[in-house]
């Protein structure tokens, strides 16, 4: 227990978080790196001398700190709060793509090539032969619905 004592120790350590938040950001590793760093500096001004104290101390200035300050950093980083929802289908729908073998409507057994890969497909309705060009229409799973494209 006595290294909790050893200013270096919480030197050393919060260092280490605050360069960490680099690896794993979120905006928390970073105010614990902080609350090391301030009980490091008490530890050597002398105003803590017990390892417990040192102990309580971080915890106390880790969790200020995360409460308070952490909200307001957030505004000027929106990405970290933000997620965008994609929708794949609405991406995909209406592109083009080729058969690369026959297409039915029964079931998923055609194949065609779309952004540099094939995907297993079907037809809207009817069947449509191998190398016509055809639409996306539709996606379940990774299967796509697909119709020809009219000449």
């Amino acid at each position: 227990m006595e290294y909790f004592s050893n200013f270096w120790f919480w030197l050393i350590g919060g260092s280490t978080l605050v360069l960490l938040e680099f690896l794993i950001p979120g905006l928390v590793v970073i105010f614990l790196g902080l609350g090391a760093l301030i009980t490091s500096g008490l530890l050597y001004m002398g105003y803590i001398r017990e390892a417990w104290l040192a102990i309580t101390c971080f915890g106390v200035a880790s969790i200020l700190m995360l409460a308070t300050l952490r909200k307001m950093i957030l505004r000027f980083y929106p990405s970290l709060t933000e997620k965008v929802e994609t929708d794949e289908e609405a991406l995909i729908v209406g592109q083009r793509a080729r058969a690369v073998s026959l297409l039915s409507a029964h079931d998923y057994s055609g194949r065609v090539k779309y952004s540099g890969t094939t995907w297993p497909a079907r037809s809207e309705a009817g069947e449509i032969a191998e190398g016509a060009e055809v639409e996306i229409t539709g996606q379940d799973n990774i299967n796509l619905v697909v119709k020809k494209v009219a000449d």
